[in-house]
């Protein structure tokens, strides 16, 4: 008995140490578990459970603002809610529905309760579960009512939540839009080689990309507790962003708003400043567009609208507007024959309205002819003849080598993003690009701004400021505490002074092109008319006389470059008017309402004066039409 009784008991001690040990092996797994998962493991699940309970959010540093050189605000920000998303608490969701993003509750609310447009919310839903820990912008600047519909009922849809953000805002609206340029969200690429977070804007044209990181700032962030749907709880901490530089430029808001009104609803371009320092005072594109309409994130049907507008109001004409400088262009080839000895003061041709060359004639503007023509009236009439026996004595070479020298066929260095070097075409151009030589018979329409000479309105800006200044090359900008930089082109005075006495005498002399509209009694103005035909004489001709065409696009585009006052200059001025006829009844009276503004501005005439021809009406006189 006690020994079946020793056998039981030995048998259950057999099972209890085969249980016991068993029982120290789970053990052993457990303990080791538990170091992988809290020593080796540890700082990762850590760091997975904190971001399922706390989230660090950006806060967009302020832009700088923006502001004329009088302190005028030309770009500031004010207070918006926006509404982001966050991709992490859309991604169960996301795979249950097959990956189908417009399936998603957030979706059918954005979409239905916030009538935001279908595709953009479809884009941006899929870049926040892309990129599933960045918060993505939904909405900027939210109306009251979106705001309130998201609070009330963001509850029930996850990922969602607002945050009091700012937004670009241009008070003048159009007016210095292509100066300004205007700011947009930041693309993928740029959020993902971390140089912007998703949302933050980025200067994308004009003085706002030129001068981004000056105007950026630096953001901050805040980190919250958040529940299990991303509401935020408690903040727990944050590092408050540094805002953006201001920026004083050298504009002014009078000489822009004159340009505005003097130009209309014609296209065009005004560009002034100061020929001594190259200080841009207006800087004018039209037509223009609203540069607002682009820091709310541009709706489809207001891109579109501008891009096929015919009349391309994004195209910033002052810096890429390519057209013949006409007779403007006079001058440089004054300035070459001066400079190479082809001519001087008492070189007189006789015009006769026309000159053979070649197998064809050349005619001057003037059908009938000026008669016996000096350099002083050669300018001042702008007589054609005169300046197609000019070109045929300096040829292509030399006309290239004097059109660079002040500036043509280079950008001015302004302070822009990006600038059009224009064209001074010479032989090799022509054997490169036409696969011909040079003919002789093409000097002459270069000899009087014509042919495949392109300039822009800027270069001429430059070009007319180095007969002001007195023989300067100044380099325009538009930041106002910069140091001007200047280069002196080795330029007899006495050359100088010639060409600028002609110039005068356009305004001044009774036989100028632009007497009866140009001048005025209190201030001397000097200046160059110029007419640029944009289709050929044959076609010009019948789309004048009304036969068989009547397209406005055939007709001539008009220009004036001018300074003032005359003895010191103070402001030199380029203005261009598309399909505006004759540049002396087009452009001229433009130039001279921006004159007369700025000189009202700093003093120098009094605020009466009136802006009209002192000499009676333009149409009492038959008068020069350059």
């Amino acid at each position: 008995m006690a020994l079946a009784r020793e056998k039981v008991l030995s048998k259950y001690k057999e099972r209890i140490g085969i249980l016991i040990k068993i029982v120290n092996v789970f053990l052993g797994i457990l303990l080791l578990t538990a170091f992988y998962l809290q020593v080796v493991r540890g700082g990762y699940y850590r760091d997975l459970s904190f971001r399922n309970s706390v989230r660090t959010y950006p806060i967009f540093a302020s832009r700088g603002v923006i502001y004329d050189r009088d302190g005028n605000i030309l770009a500031d920000n004010y207070p918006t809610h926006d509404l982001y998303v966050v991709g992490e608490y859309l991604l169960d969701e996301y795979k249950k529905c097959g990956k189908d993003i417009t399936k998603l509750r957030v979706y059918d609310f954005l979409v239905k309760e916030l009538k935001l447009d279908p595709e953009e919310v479809r884009n941006k839903l899929q870049e926040a579960v892309d990129s599933p820990y960045q918060p993505v912008l939904i909405k900027k600047d939210m109306d009251d009512w979106m705001v309130a519909k998201v609070e009330a009922l963001n509850w029930s849809i996850a990922g969602l939540y607002t945050e009091v953000g700012e937004k670009r805002y241009y008070p003048y609206g159009p007016l210095f839009a292509h100066v300004l340029g205007y700011v947009g969200e930041s693309n993928i690429d740029e959020v993902k080689n971390y140089y912007y977070l998703p949302g933050e804007f980025v200067g994308r044209d004009g003085i706002e990309k030129t001068y981004e990181t000056y105007l950026r700032g630096v953001g901050g962030w805040e980190q919250w507790e958040v529940d299990a749907v991303g509401r935020k709880v408690r903040l727990l901490r944050k590092a408050i962003p540094t805002k953006g530089k201001d920026l004083f430029t050298t504009l002014l808001l009078p000489l822009q708003q004159k340009a505005a009104i003097a130009l209309g609803n014609r296209s065009g371009a005004v560009v002034a400043m100061d020929p001594n320092t190259g200080e841009i005072f207006c800087y004018y594109s039209s037509p223009p567009y609203d540069p607002n309409l682009f820091t709310r994130g541009i709706k489809k049907d207001d891109w579109n609208r501008l891009i096929d507008d015919p009349n391309k109001p994004l195209l910033d004409r002052v810096r890429y507007g390519l057209y013949p400088p006409g007779s403007t262009f006079k001058m440089v080839m004054l300035l070459a024959g001066l400079m190479e000895g082809k001519i001087n003061q008492n070189t007189s041709v006789t015009c006769i309205g026309k000159i053979h060359f070649g197998n064809r004639d050349f005619r001057c503007w003037k059908k009938e002819g000026h008669g016996i023509v000096n350099l002083y009236r050669a300018l001042v009439e702008s007589c054609d003849v005169y300046f197609y026996m000019l070109g045929i004595n300096l040829g292509v070479d030399l006309i290239e080598k004097y059109a660079r020298l002040l500036g043509y066929g280079q950008k001015t260095g302004i302070d822009m993003p990006g600038e059009a070097t224009g064209l001074v075409p010479n032989r090799d151009w022509k054997r490169r690009v036409f696969k011909q030589p040079w003919y002789p018979g093409e000097t002459l329409p270069l000899s009087i701004g014509q042919g495949y000479l392109r300039v822009t309105p800027l270069q001429q800006l430059v070009m007319v400021s180095f007969f002001a200044n007195g023989g300067f090359i100044v380099q325009p900008h538009i930041r106002k505490d910069v140091s001007p930089n200047v280069i002196k082109i080795d330029v007899p005075r006495e050359y100088i002074d010639m060409i600028r006495n002609a110039l005068l005498g356009v305004v001044e002399d009774k036989r100028g092109t632009a007497h009866y509209t140009v001048k005025v009694k209190d201030v001397l103005i000097a200046g160059k008319t110029g007419t640029a035909q944009v289709v050929g004489r044959d076609i010009e001709e019948r789309y004048k006389s009304g036969k068989h065409i009547s397209r406005r696009e055939y007709k001539e585009h008009g220009w004036f470059v001018a300074f003032a006052p005359y003895e010191k200059p103070l402001i030199a001025v380029s203005v261009i008017v598309e399909h505006g006829g004759h540049g002396s009844s087009s452009a001229g009276p433009v130039a001279k309402e921006v004159i007369l503004e700025y000189l009202k501005y700093k003093g120098i005439i009094p605020q009466t004066t009136e802006n009209g021809a002192n000499e009676g009406s333009v149409n009492r006189y038959n008068i020069p039409q350059d």
